[in-house]
């Protein structure tokens, strides 16, 4: 069930992750994890409310380059980190903001066969060795205060990978996650209008085109079932990728879900 905020605008994509009921029944926590876009986006009002939230720490999952063009503000109390949600196979950190996803469509447009298997890889890799939720599992394991906020720019592939991540681990069924993952485009919902609007006689020439521009304004679908599904085509159960990917076995899962289950 999503947790609405009513100081803060939809269209942050700003939510609680709190809400969902696990498969055995326990539901998560409120007030202790939060997802966002950039907090650049957000006025005056919106960042004092993260304060008055409690929140402690945030974590920004873009790119060195992103964060060196637009830095979170400094909020008093708020201690800020980035760690790349997401890098390709030479190690770089991967831009999935509009402007990045753009200039990726823009570099496959000539074979879209390959712009689809390339996005495709991506979205999948954000599941495995994810840096991002490798820094929450440190920060659990320190101790260290929360509540958290994590964002990139639009709050919706990296952080939304993270946020699959964070709800597979604590046991909420797959069709929760996607309804979380899907909200990206409720808050969204006027860009999204837009961008298909404008592209209406590409996508009546060529439907496959619709994903692109979903991709670029909000979230597809059928990215957020691949990340899923490409978990379970490399292990047989989320169990085992937990415990090979991010050390997580059963005793520290018991852990980490006493810290955030009710």
């Amino acid at each position: 069930m999503r947790q609405v905020d009513n100081k803060i605008r939809e269209d942050k994509n700003f939510r609680d992750l709190s809400g969902y009921q696990t498969i055995d029944g326990k539901r998560i926590k409120s007030h202790l994890i939060y997802r966002s876009c950039y907090l650049g986006w957000m006025n005056h009002d919106e960042l004092e409310h993260l304060k008055d939230l409690g929140i402690k720490t945030v974590l920004d999952l873009r790119t060195s380059y992103e964060a060196y063009e637009d830095p979170d503000p400094i909020i008093d109390g708020i201690v800020n980190y980035r760690v790349s949600g997401m890098r390709d196979r030479n190690g770089e950190g991967v831009d999935f903001s509009p402007y990045g996803i753009h200039k990726m469509v823009i570099a496959d447009n000539s074979d879209e066969e390959t712009l689809h298997t390339h996005m495709t890889e991506l979205y999948r890799n954000m599941m495995f060795q994810n840096e991002g939720f490798m820094f929450i599992l440190e920060m659990i394991k320190q101790d260290i205060k929360f509540p958290l906020l994590f964002h990139c720019a639009t709050g919706k592939d990296r952080t939304g990978a993270i946020a699959v991540l964070l709800y597979l681990l604590l046991g909420v069924s797959k069709e929760d996650i996607m309804e979380d993952y899907l909200l990206s485009n409720q808050a969204y919902h006027t860009r999204i209008e837009l961008a298909l609007k404008q592209n209406r006689e590409r996508i009546q020439q060529n439907p496959s085109l619709k994903r692109i521009v979903m991709m670029e304004a909000g979230v597809d679908e059928q990215m957020g079932r691949e990340m899923l599904d490409g978990i379970l085509e490399r292990y047989p159960n989320y169990e085992e990728f937990f415990l090979e990917e991010y050390g997580i076995d059963t005793n520290m899962r018991e852990y980490i879900c006493n810290i955030f289950l009710e």
